[in-house]
C-alpha cells in the first residue's frame, strides 16, 4: 500500500470537503427548473474525464495498487504547500458557492429567476469556483505523489475551463447584456484585478 500516509489523508480529507459543501447546492438545484442551458456532448465528455480525474482516479490511487507504479515519495514542503493550498481552495469553494446561493449551477445553464450575482467574492472575481477548482486541482497535484493520478484533476479541469469559460462569458452577455460588460470590466476572471 502507499507510503505518503499523512499527504494521502490530507488528500481524503479534502476529497470529502469538497463533496460536502457541494452536495446540498446540487440536490437544491435538482429541485429547480432550467430556463436555459448549453450543456452540449462535449461539455458532458469533458465533466466526465474531470470526474474521473478528481474523483475515481484518486480513489482507486488510495484504496488500489493499480497506480503503485507510478508512485513517488512527496516532499514535506510540497506536501504542505499543497495543504495550504487545498485549504484555500475550500474557503474559496465554500465561499463562491455561499456567495452564489440559488444561481448555482455545475453546467452552463441559467435557471429560473437568475440574476447576476456580483456581490461578496463576486464582486472582484468573476469565476471563483474556477479559481477554487484549480487550487483544488494544484493541492491534488502537490499532496498525491503519483506521476499519473496526482496531475490528473489539473489536467481534465484545465480542459474543461479552456472549452467552456469563453462559452460561458458569451451566455452570460447575452442574457445580461450591458451589465455583465460593465461587470467584466471591474472584475478579474479567476483572480481579483490588479488595479481598480
Amino acid at each position: 500500500m502507499h507510503h505518503h500516509a499523512l499527504f494521502d489523508h490530507v488528500y481524503a480529507l479534502m476529497l470529502v470537503a469538497f463533496v460536502a459543501i457541494r452536495a446540498p447546492y446540487d440536490y437544491r438545484r435538482k429541485q429547480q427548473k432550467t430556463t436555459e442551458s448549453r450543456a452540449d456532448a462535449k461539455e458532458r465528455l469533458l465533466l466526465l474525464l474531470m470526474f474521473t480525474g478528481s474523483g475515481t482516479m484518486p480513489l482507486l490511487y488510495l484504496f488500489t495498487p493499480w497506480f503503485d507504479f507510478a508512485d513517488y515519495p512527496v516532499a514535506t514542503a510540497v506536501g504542505i504547500a499543497g495543504t495550504l493550498l487545498a485549504v484555500l481552495g475550500l474557503y474559496l469553494f465554500w465561499k463562491a458557492h455561499r456567495d452564489l446561493g440559488r444561481q448555482f449551477s455545475p453546467t452552463l445553464e441559467l435557471r429560473e429567476q437568475h440574476h447576476l450575482v456580483a456581490d461578496g467574492i463576486y464582486r472582484r472575481i468573476r469565476h471563483p469556483m474556477y479559481t477554487a477548482i484549480f487550487a483544488i486541482a494544484i493541492a491534488q497535484a502537490c499532496l498525491i505523489g503519483n506521476f499519473v493520478v496526482g496531475p490528473a484533476m489539473l489536467v481534465t479541469f484545465a480542459l474543461l475551463y479552456l472549452v467552456r469559460i469563453d462559452r460561458e462569458e458569451a451566455m452570460m452577455l447575452a442574457h445580461f447584456g450591458q451589465a455583465y460588460a460593465d461587470y467584466q470590466q471591474r472584475t478579474g476572471r479567476l483572480l481579483p484585478p490588479l488595479r481598480r
